[in-house]
């Protein structure tokens, strides 16, 4: 039989996270991985470690981007914690609530402080900071893992939210269940809550009749959300629109069944009206004009851009607005994607020459974008900063 380490025994102490190489800290998560999941190595595969805490062969492979960084108050997880035992049955060690509940909060720190040991690397090779953007993506694989062995551990995944609304107004709470990835999906990453949506969320709440376009009247105002996920911007919109007694309709929508069932959840547990729909980007049904779209991180792909716009134009009121924010991700599987953005939803102006005019046609355009600085404590490591785009339907010669 095949002994282990307790993880009190091995963890890096996060408290020098920064002088932990890149190879120790693999060698963590994978002795964590055989331990927990026993999960077989996967290549590439690479030299083995004699990092004195583990000792045994390990690596990291690619997975899919899930959310962001706890923003629960942040535990000091040290390991430190030698056990008295060369050795343990991992049978005995995985029943180990004390151990099992260490692995969870040293994974949870990790994550919360990997801009510490990203900003170690200055002058070091591109390389090294891809492989370390891996392994803090392998750490919040894991985590979700966790979550889903069972329901004790998603309980430790439930996020508490509160946004201040207006001016000294009572704030907005929230509750999210960020249910795990499946492990056989790459593109359920929609469970998972992401620092794009928690920052419009907040700008949200603090100023709702700037970004809500409040119809006068007694017309209700139409939201629609596009990938909606675990469904936090939704979830405010309808808490605080209630709140000021404005009759609205908002509909969450995703494609992903795993998703629209964790977001089915989250609508309940917070007690609000959102309508939940399934919506393909890529084949959109006609839909009922909406005076506001939303959408936070749904660009991950090249062609989602595109896809979107197609749904926006079918969607949006001709008086409406599309609020849309996107990470600006430095490296990785999503590096530059804003630039799709940019390429589908050309800034507002005249594309026709002045002397063939236009005919007073619109299109869909930017009217102004702005962009928001990373906040402590949320979002990955590799999120330099975001982009928030107001989109609405413009004259061609909006600018002539």
């Amino acid at each position: 039989m095949t002994f282990f380490r307790a993880p009190t025994s091995f963890l890096p102490p996060l408290s020098i996270l920064s002088t932990h190489t890149t190879t120790s800290m693999q060698d963590a998560l994978q002795d964590l991985k055989d331990l927990y999941f026993s999960a077989p190595a996967l290549p590439p595969k690479r030299t083995r470690s004699t990092n004195a805490r583990t000792g045994r062969l390990n690596h990291s492979d690619g997975v899919p981007d899930s959310g962001y960084a706890s923003e629960d108050d942040e535990a000091e997880v040290e390991g430190d914690l030698e056990s008295e035992a060369e050795g343990w049955n991992p049978d005995v060690l995985r029943s180990n609530e004390l151990e099992r509940n260490f692995a969870i909060k040293w994974l949870t720190g990790l994550i919360k402080r990997s801009d510490i040991w990203m900003h170690a690397l200055d002058g070091v090779p591109e390389q090294e900071e891809h492989m370390r953007l891996v392994v803090i993506e392998e750490a919040s694989k894991l985590l979700a893992c966790f979550s889903s062995d069972n329901e004790q551990q998603e309980d430790a995944l439930t996020r508490q939210f509160m946004f201040p609304f207006g001016e000294g107004g009572e704030p907005i709470t929230i509750e999210l269940n960020d249910a795990p990835l499946t492990l056989t999906d790459h593109t359920s990453v929609g469970l998972q809550s992401w620092a794009s949506a928690i920052i419009f969320t907040e700008r949200i709440c603090a100023n709702p009749a700037r970004y809500m376009d409040i119809p006068q009247g007694a017309a209700p105002l139409r939201i629609l959300e596009l990938g909606a996920g675990t469904g936090l911007l939704s979830i405010a919109a309808a808490r605080l629109l209630d709140r000021m007694r404005v009759d609205a309709t908002v509909v969450a929508t995703d494609y992903h069944s795993a998703v629209l069932d964790n977001l089915l959840q989250n609508v309940k547990t917070n007690n609000v009206s959102v309508q939940i729909d399934l919506l393909d980007w890529s084949r959109p049904p006609s839909l009922e004009p909406y005076d506001v779209i939303l959408g936070a991180d749904v660009v991950y792909h090249p062609e989602h851009a595109k896809w979107i716009k197609n749904c926006v134009e079918k969607a949006l009121k001709k008086g409406g607005v599309f609020w849309l924010i996107i990470a600006m991700r430095s490296s990785g599987r999503h590096e530059g994607l804003w630039e799709t953005v940019d390429d589908a939803f050309p800034d507002g102006g005249c594309d026709i020459p002045r002397n063939e005019g236009c005919g007073g046609e619109t299109k869909l355009a930017v009217l102004r974008k702005e962009d928001v600085g990373r906040r402590e404590g949320i979002g990955r490591a590799d999120e330099m900063r975001y982009r928030l785009f107001e989109i609405r339907w413009l004259p061609c010669c909006y600018y002539c």
